[in-house]
């Protein structure tokens, strides 16, 4: 076969056969993580007495701290032979500490800000991920901010995660289906936490025993881990279905495990992209 005949066939082929996928290999996938300070978020709860309890949230979580996240969280998915690189030398956006409105918000717009997300219910008709937290992020180190001020459409080159004190009442954690970027509240009132009195979460899944991502240790309040990994899921096109395991990551009570069907879906869409280009590392064998 001649060159020119090769290429001519080459140009009649599917795209996707000129990238398939090597189930063998691990996806690397570009994450810029946020860790948003200098906003104080206030929830106030009434006690049987009468009195008015206070808790004030800003954010505990440093970036050392949050690269022993991602080491988790990288754990949660290695089964899936999917990996979130941070390190901007291996590709990756790093983990920044940045203030909200990038430090150029007035105290007054701080301050409503912060009551709107703190308000904020499960069935709020505030279009919270338009408008309320891209307003608190940094828009100096998010390419998916646009002019509007807006989470936009455009094809980044990352993925996001935004850690934030506190993201609502009874909400851990919320992403746009097949998106790329993802919300997470450190501190956080849904059950076993009494509603009404936010606590912080765990930063990680204890290593009491091997394996060290174990059902007997996850935390009964969960885990920033685990939340940011099943976050990150949806970003995969994952939706909360369990496949029968009572640990899932999606939907289960300890979130943890993914299913084979979630697996091939959350490659197929990683594959999609942002991802960097290489494939060179060997996947995880289960």
């Amino acid at each position: 076969m001649n060159a020119l005949r090769l290429l001519t066939l080459l140009c009649f082929l599917p795209l996707a056969s000129l990238h398939a996928e090597d189930p063998n290999k691990t996806i690397l996938l570009p994450l810029g993580v946020h860790l948003v300070t200098g906003v104080e978020m206030v929830r106030e709860a009434v006690l049987r007495n009468g009195d008015t309890e206070k808790t004030v949230m800003n954010m505990p979580v440093t970036i050392e701290k949050a690269k022993l996240i991602m080491q988790q969280v990288n754990a949660i998915w290695a089964p899936a032979g999917i990996e979130w690189v941070t390190d901007p030398e291996q590709g990756g956006g790093g983990i920044v500490s940045e203030k909200a409105g990038g430090g150029k918000l007035s105290a007054e717009r701080l301050k409503t800000l912060a009551e709107q997300v703190v308000g904020r219910q499960r069935d709020s008709k505030i279009r919270y991920m338009d408008r309320v937290f891209p307003a608190l992020a940094d828009p100096a180190n998010n390419e998916t901010i646009g002019n509007n001020g807006t989470f936009n459409d455009a094809r980044p080159e990352l993925y996001h995660l935004y850690l934030f004190p506190y993201i609502g009442q009874t909400l851990q954690g919320t992403a746009k289906i097949s998106g790329t970027f993802a919300i997470v509240g450190v501190f956080s009132d849904k059950s076993p936490n009494k509603n009404g009195f936010p606590k912080a979460r765990p930063h990680l899944i204890p290593a009491k025993s091997q394996p060290v991502l174990s059902l007997p240790n996850f935390p009964r309040d969960g885990s920033l881990s685990a939340t940011i990994a099943h976050e990150l899921g949806h970003n995969l096109s994952l939706l909360h279905v369990d496949e029968g395991m009572k640990d899932n990551l999606m939907k289960g009570h300890v979130k943890l495990r993914l299913g084979p069907i979630q697996i091939k879906k959350a490659r197929e869409q990683a594959m999609k992209g942002p991802r960097i280009g290489a494939l060179d590392l060997p996947r995880p064998v289960p």
